[in-house]
């Protein structure tokens, strides 16, 4: 007799994909644990991530279209527009990009048939009152990131706009504590969280595929690259502050910012010299070859930076602040380059661009740590035993 197999419903905002770090972890779940359990994929899909590469690790995909508004206010008529109907009352879901009463239905249609949920942080509402075992992959703190951001903000209103925010999220997040477990990537987010949530809290670090992230090129560049969504505060911040404090000592070693959505601020660099902006990029490992250093000067940000475990696995040296490495336990001056003074930050740049065997041995060490500690095998190893734990 051919054992049953446990049936997870995923419930995601987004088609997951590997070049996203909000959905990242989900896609490597159904790829690590695709062959363990029959998982139903749910979610809204903008259009820009193709799920046909999970298809053979799913037993079914049911998704809804949903668009996609980079502006505040195209982004608050969409959401206004959901909610103003009786079927938000009982789902109470203020403000949320993500209520759409055709998503509740759907994702109520399959609940019979059921073990366990697992859903992101952004669709953790629609479930919240279900009776069945089930999982929040929260990621981070997103709160206290909304309240870091009010309190530098330099204006009056943005300072509203963000405090509005943290109290929106602060009030959300009350919401894990309907779950049987709760999935951060760090401990520092587990300890800000661990104030007001009560049900159990767990770490599983994202991982890295040290396959897809192995550098073959034969190619040489010395240069410095930045990579991430540039559409964010936080690495709009880094970049800033990267333009205005480190970059004037060492503007004879160009500069690429590689990421989607770069923001007006982002996209006027590229006239600068000797400066990149590169936008979408189909394959990120192309601007992360041999020589390169990589920086990740952040200021402000939450969770687990997985560029950084990336551009590690690639075999680069790194060159990071305290708030870009953190949650990753690397060794300074070993696996990369700590720097939260921006002189120093621009000394490390100059004695990795000049001495390319000190380059080399951070870039190897870098990878040996990361092949080590941060495979996604291991990580989904532990959200296996979570899955188990919660069903027996």
């Amino acid at each position: 007799m051919v054992k049953k197999l446990t049936k997870i419903l995923l419930i995601c905002h987004d088609v997951p994909s590997m070049t996203v770090g909000a959905t990242l972890p989900l896609y490597h779940l159904v790829k690590q644990l695709g062959d363990k359990y029959d998982i139903h994929l749910v979610s809204f899909d903008s259009g820009k991530y193709d799920v046909s590469e999970l298809e053979d690790y799913l037993d079914n995909v049911d998704t809804l279209p949903i668009p996609e508004y980079l502006n505040v206010k195209d982004q608050l008529k969409y959401t206004v527009k959901n909610m103003i109907n009786t079927d938000n009352l009982s789902t109470r879901s203020f403000l949320n990009y993500y209520y759409h009463k055709d998503m509740k239905k759907l994702i109520k249609s399959f609940l019979d048939d059921v073990d366990v949920i697992i859903t992101d942080m952004p669709m953790a509402f629609y479930v919240k009152s279900v009776e069945i075992p089930k999982i929040v992959y929260a990621f981070d703190a997103v709160s206290d990131y909304n309240y870091n951001m009010y309190r530098k903000a330099s204006n009056l209103t943005s300072r509203v706009y963000w405090y509005l925010n943290y109290l929106k999220i602060h009030n959300y997040e009350k919401v894990y504590n309907n779950f049987d477990s709760c999935i951060l990537v760090n401990r520092k987010d587990k300890e800000i969280l661990e104030r007001d949530i009560h049900t159990r809290l767990e770490v599983i670090p994202n991982g890295v595929d040290t396959e897809y992230f192995r550098n073959v090129s034969d190619v040489f560049d010395n240069r410095i690259v930045f990579l991430g969504d540039m559409s964010t505060p936080p690495n709009n911040d880094a970049v800033r502050y990267f333009m205005d404090e480190i970059y004037p000592h060492v503007n004879s070693i160009p500069f690429w910012i590689v990421g989607r959505n770069p923001s007006d601020y982002i996209k006027q660099l590229g006239s600068v010299e000797n400066i990149h902006v590169t936008g979408s990029v189909l394959d990120v490992r192309e601007y992360l070859t041999p020589g390169s250093i990589f920086v990740t000067p952040m200021i402000s940000g939450t969770g687990i930076k997985n560029k950084i475990l990336e551009a590690m696995s690639m075999g680069l040296a790194v060159v990071s602040t305290s708030i870009g490495i953190d949650g990753i336990d690397a060794e300074d001056d070993k696996e990369y380059l700590l720097a939260d003074d921006p002189e120093i930050f621009a000394q490390h740049i100059i004695k990795l661009s000049e001495n390319r065997e000190v380059s080399e041995i951070i870039g190897e060490n870098a990878r040996k740590f990361v092949y080590s500690k941060y495979s996604w095998e291991t990580s989904m190893h532990k959200m296996d035993m979570i899955i188990r734990n919660i069903i027996t």
